[in-house]
């Protein structure tokens, strides 16, 4: 709450950039044979270096992932993660799990809207959603039903 000079200065750069690209952005095509999709990945203890083997914040692993809807990003994430991951299965499956939970928002707020009758611009999918991972540790611990 103590604005200065230099943030005045980024304000304005930031706007002399939109003002001078107005003209550029992304053209999105949508596909209607996809629906919901989720790419996740992590990068287990990504931080972490020799010189800062005592500082336990280095060991801390980065989530990312893509949420898409009919080809198109509609929802994207990296940060790091508040778990410190003992291993690689351990900070894919803390990545999915969070994706995971955006994908659960969505899913209901397109049920909702298919409630409400809004038109959406898929067909309605048989997979709701496609999640997209590359660890086999993580997948088989995510898709194994054994209690």
């Amino acid at each position: 709450n103590e604005p200065r000079r230099s943030h005045e200065e980024a304000i304005k750069r930031a706007c002399l950039y939109l003002l001078k690209t107005k003209d550029r952005g992304l053209i999105l095509r949508p596909d209607p044979t996809r629906g919901l999709e989720c790419f996740v990945d992590a990068d287990w203890a990504g931080a972490w270096l020799d010189q800062s083997s005592h500082d336990p914040l280095s060991a801390h692993s980065r989530t990312g992932y893509v949420i898409m809807y009919a080809g198109c990003p509609t929802f994207w994430s990296s940060r790091s993660q508040s778990l410190i991951a003992l291993s690689t299965t351990e900070s894919e499956y803390i990545a999915l799990s969070s994706a995971l939970r955006e994908v659960i928002a969505i899913q209901n707020l397109l049920s909702e809207l298919q409630g409400r009758n809004f038109s959406l611009s898929t067909a309605t999918p048989l997979i709701k959603c496609r999640v997209f991972e590359d660890n086999k540790s993580c997948i088989e611990i995510a898709t194994n039903h054994r209690s």
